[in-house]
């Protein structure tokens, strides 16, 4: 071998060196960037030459730089995020359900409240105080009613308020991860990948999985396309939206799908999946369920008292009217309730006596409509009143604590992944380091190969003078 090779030889190394040296410093500049996976310089042996009968190593060659990447992994990591995606919107949403049923201080005590005063009312029904408090307590029952079916449209309308943002998040991921689509396709070699691009995109698809729950395949040419219930949000460099800006007569956005190829239509039916997908079907099917069975049980409350309050006599022995005010169905009937403004008017309107010829000593009917409280209805499903609200507050809880098992149980699924993944692909700084000295020493040494060449290559040019 030549001395001009020898200075070839170390010349590469040094090149090769000094790219070793860049791509750690990259990694060590990164350790913190979320979804980075560590890069390493890809070197092999140079093809030897046969000279004087023997093979002689030509140094370094550099094939290339790769991320460290399991795509197995990667995969499960974005499947993981659909999954905590619904669950997590609705276990943060059967919560809010269970704050408007309180354990202490809710519907079911001013339910007993008011049950409590008829019976009061029972054992003194001349009395004109038990019938002012009969009268407060209905209110109080009232708006406990009120209060609660407020905390859930409230709720309902958050979830709506929800989903535009959720839907621009979405249109916001698909034309980066298009834009990336591009940028990995024109820029990567059959032996050098786009590791930054790629990086940044697996970021992305883990969040557009989180709210959409969509499934992703990479194609040959390193693309990928994003498909989700029969909705295409990504296929190379093309992408589609949505957009939640448009509302109904029912003020409830619909969620418009326009595809790559500006078809757009209503896909609020196809999201079912992901954080998106939650939040429709909690605002449509889950929130409406419990509203309307709230509604139901004001409406029947206010339909069987005021059934038995008519079979009464008030104190002035004429028939008794309504107690509540009559509402037309049960649709709204939990915000409607109230006590009939006559009745507010003047308590002795309230019909205590069985008998007209029973006033004012009479109670019977005051007995009945206490008896309310332990009567069975068709209307609730064969069960009483406070049943009926138990049961309502006792799904909701019991359906809220197995949501949040989930939720917590794909969390720590989630957490370990995320540990194995960083075990494979995350920077770890004392090994960054190591690295950096084996080849900071290995760069001093392919220096002084290059200095002793040149002191050799400078005798010859003595010798020859």
């Amino acid at each position: 071998m030549s001395l001009l090779a020898t200075f070839s030889l170390a010349s590469q190394s040094l090149k090769a060196l000094q790219m070793a040296i860049q791509t750690t410093g990259h990694n060590v500049s990164n350790a913190a960037t979320p979804g980075y996976a560590r890069q390493r310089v890809n070197v092999q042996s140079e093809v030897p030459s046969f000279e004087g009968g023997v093979y002689l190593g030509q140094g370094v060659d550099v094939s290339g730089i790769r991320g460290i990447v399991d795509r197995f992994l990667e995969g499960e990591l974005v499947s993981l995020n659909g999954s905590i995606g619904y669950t997590d919107v609705e276990s943060r949403t059967l919560g809010g359900v269970e704050d408007a049923f309180p354990t202490t201080g809710g519907l079911d005590v001013a339910m007993s409240a008011f049950f409590g005063a008829l019976s009061d009312l029972a054992n003194n029904p001349a009395g004109l105080t038990e019938r002012v408090s009969l009268i407060g307590k209905a209110k109080g029952l009232a708006d406990a009613f009120a209060r609660t079916r407020g905390i859930l449209t409230s709720l309902q309308k958050d979830l709506n308020d929800d989903l535009q943002n959720t839907a621009s998040r979405v249109s916001v991921l698909t034309s980066q991860i298009a834009r990336l689509n591009h940028q990995i396709a024109t820029t990567e070699t059959p032996t050098q990948p786009a590791n930054d691009f790629r990086d940044q995109r697996q970021t992305l698809l883990q969040e557009l999985s989180n709210l959409t729950g969509a499934t992703v395949r990479e194609e040959a040419d390193g693309q990928v396309t994003v498909i989700g219930n029969g909705i295409l949000y990504v296929s190379g460099d093309r992408f589609g939206t949505l957009d939640a800006n448009q509302v109904n007569s029912a003020g409830t956005r619909i969620v418009t799908y326009t595809a790559p190829d500006g078809v757009g239509f209503d896909a609020t039916a196809l999201l079912t999946s992901g954080k998106i997908g939650a939040t429709v079907q909690m605002r449509d099917v889950e929130v409406p369920g419990y509203i309307d069975r709230l509604d139901n049980l004001a409406y029947t409350m206010a339909q069987v008292v005021n059934q038995q309050h008519a079979l009464g006599f008030d104190l002035s022995g004429a028939a008794g009217g309504d107690f509540f005010t009559p509402l037309a169905s049960a649709s709204g009937a939990a915000s409607a309730l109230q006590v009939d403004g006559a009745v507010q008017a003047d308590p002795r309107l309230i019909a205590a006596a069985g008998t007209a010829a029973g006033v004012p000593g009479d109670n019977q009917n005051a007995l009945a409509l206490a008896a309310l409280q332990s009567t069975t209805f068709a209307a609730l499903g064969g069960m009483t009143l406070m049943d009926s609200f138990l049961s309502l507050a006792g799904d909701v809880g019991a359906r809220a604590q197995v949501t949040e098992s989930s939720l917590n149980f794909q969390k720590d699924l989630l957490t370990q992944t995320q540990s194995r993944r960083e075990s494979v692909s995350g920077v770890n700084i004392d090994e960054e380091m190591t690295n950096l000295i084996l080849f900071q020493r290995s760069f001093e040494a392919s220096s002084m190969i290059i200095k002793t060449s040149d002191e050799m290559y400078q005798t010859l040019i003595d010798m020859t003078r």
